[in-house]
């Protein structure tokens, strides 16, 4: 009987520290999900984020009317650059509150801060009025962005995570590989208030290109190189085309008309990439890194939307942006 009781005691003792241990691992656990330290804030590949939702809460205030969307948000008229020495970068701002108090702050000259070897941050005079409609955690190369508890509108030169909420601001559509090469200070004005991007991309002929893959309600934009081969395939476009999938890290297509890939670059395609394997003939949109293949050449990169690259399947559209 002693024995007995001896036995029970111990394992009533075991089971009542494993409760404990069980619970401060679990309290552990939900404050790491919680944290809003910063710090804790990590640069990755899209290989390594979920993807974001997708937003399509209604907004608080419309500024102007656009009937286009990219990330769930509608486009806005309003365009900025953002210039340092002779490099530059011009965003399309989203139609949103926080948007258009930016865009009202115009002209900006201010100094540039460098966070996580992803991003350049700039501090506007006047904190803006964000939303949960324009919230997300993964944000990608090329998106302008607010991060409300500092204050700070910033620009992507990286694909970027954030355990906390980031607000999307706009997306560049045009310099968006000058953004890494930027320092110190930048000023920051509008462009032709009832331009819309399109519009000031073929302002004229030596503007870059882009077109727009919609499938599903959902917009991915690229920007294109400006060689032979990408020309050839924009003067292709509008295409109503099916896509397919192929291996694990891209959709292809195949255009009516071959490209001529003459003064055309090789691809060293990462995701986001947009290609042409002139053996098959085929458009190639990478959504995970791949690297160099002989007759792989590269037509541009995507400049908003990535995300839904890997959902793509069916019919797709394919469009000029002007």
């Amino acid at each position: 009987m002693k024995r007995l009781k001896k036995y029970l005691a111990i394992s009533c003792l075991f089971i009542t520290m494993s409760l404990v241990i069980t619970a401060c691992g679990q309290k552990n656990v939900t404050e790491s999900r919680v944290s809003k330290d910063r710090e804790a804030i990590k640069t990755t590949t899209s290989q390594q984020v979920a993807e974001a939702p997708n937003k399509t809460e209604v907004l608080e205030t419309k500024t102007t009317e656009s009937s286009e969307e990219v990330n769930g948000l509608p486009l806005s008229n309003m365009v900025v650059s953002v210039t340092c020495g002779e490099k530059e970068a011009t965003f399309q701002l989203y139609d949103t509150k926080a948007a258009k108090e930016l865009y009202d702050q115009l002209p900006l000259t201010l100094e540039l801060s460098n966070f996580r070897n992803a991003q350049w941050m700039f501090y506007p005079p006047e904190k803006l009025a964000v939303t949960d409609a324009e919230s997300y955690h993964d944000g990608k190369k090329g998106e302008l962005s607010y991060y409300e508890p500092w204050g700070d509108v910033f620009m992507l030169y990286e694909d970027f995570y954030a355990g906390d909420e980031m607000h999307r601001m706009g997306v560049a559509f045009s310099g968006v590989n000058n953004i890494e090469g930027m320092s110190g200070e930048i000023t920051i004005q509008a462009v032709e208030e009832e331009s819309s991007a399109a519009e000031k991309v073929t302002e004229n002929e030596s503007s870059v290109k882009q077109m727009k893959v919609t499938a599903n309600g959902n917009t991915i934009i690229y920007e294109l190189n400006g060689s032979l081969a990408a020309n050839d395939l924009y003067d292709q476009l509008p295409l109503t085309i099916e896509v397919q999938n192929y291996s694990t890290d891209e959709k292809i297509y195949y255009p009516p008309k071959e490209l001529n890939t003459s003064d055309t670059p090789l691809a060293d395609s990462v995701a986001g990439s947009l290609a042409y394997y002139a053996p098959w003939g085929d458009v190639v949109m990478f959504y995970r890194d791949f690297g160099s293949a002989s007759g792989l050449y590269e037509l541009g990169s995507v400049v908003a939307g990535e995300e839904y690259i890997k959902e793509l399947s069916g019919t797709i559209t394919i469009e000029k942006v002007e």
